[in-house]
């Protein structure tokens, strides 16, 4: 699981910090499919609410998670 987010997260910086729009769109989407890897592990670590809020917050800091 550690890996799983941590690949994530790497990806994600990967994505911010990328210069060509390919190479961001390419980050992005190896960060979905860690985090698609961690929605369906099996300990539930992102599990909605049923209120609808997720505890965890994969872009606290804003932009990173904007659509491209």
């Amino acid at each position: 699981m550690n890996y799983l987010l941590q690949r994530e997260q790497e990806e994600l910086l990967h994505a911010q910090n990328a210069l060509c729009p390919a190479e961001r769109r390419t980050h992005y989407g190896l960060a979905e499919r860690f985090a698609r890897r961690v929605r369906q592990h099996p300990l539930p670590y992102r599990s909605v609410r049923q209120d609808g809020f997720i505890a965890f917050n994969p872009h606290p800091f804003g932009g990173e998670g904007k659509q491209i």
